[in-house]
């Protein structure tokens, strides 16, 4: 697969609410029809009398948002999401300014007698508040892991922000490669905002599109040293297909109906079960009485810090399962898995 997309996204930098450099990405070379939604979530439409499909990635990366200047010139930081507390030390960052210019720097933070984090902090090398300010950096600006992305062997990536630029990507493709296929669906592809902060961009779109169908596109850390039965997200072993997670566990028929997909069409994939977190697909779901949903995930390694890793060759397997459920999904399969008289897959 092509990488430099992906590495063109993972390397923007993007914070809830402030997700324009990838919308920007995004817009490029774009097919179907684009509208958003009222906070920012870019909408991609490909027309059918099929079912209504909502698939969605979201834009946003975690991060942190200056709230504080020292008369010293420090940069006092929040987070925005849950970046890992081992990411907040000794870290490499972009703070961007209102005007759209950067500023390099080094994150570091002070720890409770508890050793847990209690001030994050940004050193740009500058000496009171006064500097800082002269700088034009501002309350609010956004400060993000300043990570290049590198391929790392032949078909591993390491990146930051692959939770969930790993996602837009896969959903870009989906825009590019519908052309390819038959299908009846009128096709929802949803890069969605702030979703670090409350999964805020799915419900959103959902309410505005009103879909018979959402499937999220995200990602899962896979434990850095287990390569057992517990680890259902390992990277080159295939997709995951999400069977539970807190906020939504999927209609049975339509995940059964999705692994057979999958298994009919040779894509590799693996049963995976969040034990905390959840996805755009939570709040979506819930929308408007309710909505058949399911998460297909990418695993990744070292999730939320300075870098993650994924294997191209998962990504591709999303890829093609995504084609092969628009491909075969159909009014009567909606019916079918939507019955709740009848608990059957048909």
């Amino acid at each position: 697969m092509e990488t430099n997309l992906l590495k063109k996204l993972c390397d923007a930098d993007a914070i809830a609410s402030n997700e324009q450099e990838v919308r920007d990405i995004i817009s490029e070379n774009i097919v179907g029809k684009v509208s958003y939604d009222g906070i920012g979530s870019m909408i991609v439409n490909h027309k059918g009398e099929g079912p209504k499909l909502m698939f969605c990635s979201h834009m946003d990366e975690v991060g942190f948002m200056v709230r504080h200047i020292s008369d010293i010139g420090m940069l006092h930081v929040i987070p925005i999401g849950s970046a890992k507390d081992s990411a907040k030390s000794f870290q490499k960052v972009t703070v961007t300014k209102e005007d759209g210019n950067k500023i390099k720097g080094l994150m570091n933070c002070s720890f409770d007698k508890n050793h847990k984090v209690k001030d994050i902090y940004v050193d740009i090398g500058l000496n009171s508040r006064e500097e800082v300010v002269d700088l034009g950096i501002n309350i609010g600006d956004m400060v993000t892991f300043n990570s290049k992305s590198e391929m790392i062997n032949k078909n591993v990536l390491m990146a930051k922000a692959l939770d969930d630029r790993v996602g837009c990507y896969i959903l870009k493709e989906i825009d590019r490669r519908l052309k390819e296929i038959n299908h009846e669906n009128d096709i929802y592809l949803c890069f969605t905002s702030s979703e670090e902060v409350g999964t805020r961009g799915g419900k959103c779109c959902s309410d505005k599109i009103n879909p018979d169908v959402i499937f999220a596109v995200d990602v899962a850390c896979a434990p850095d040293l287990i390569r057992d039965y517990t680890n259902q997200r390992q990277i080159s072993k295939g997709c995951m297909i999400i069977h539970y997670d807190k906020t939504m566990i999927p209609n049975k028929k339509l995940l059964t109906w999705v692994k057979n997909v999958a298994t009919e069409n040779n894509i590799k994939f693996q049963c995976d079960m969040f034990g905390g977190g959840g996805t755009d697909a939570a709040k979506a779901h819930l929308s408007n009485g309710g909505k058949l949903s399911i998460v297909l995930g990418i695993p990744l390694r070292y999730c939320h810090g300075s870098y993650s890793m994924t294997d191209l060759r998962d990504v591709e397997e999303v890829i093609n399962l995504i084609l092969n459920i628009i491909k075969s999904f159909t009014k009567e399969k909606y019916n079918n898995i939507s019955n709740f008289r009848n608990m059957k897959v048909k």
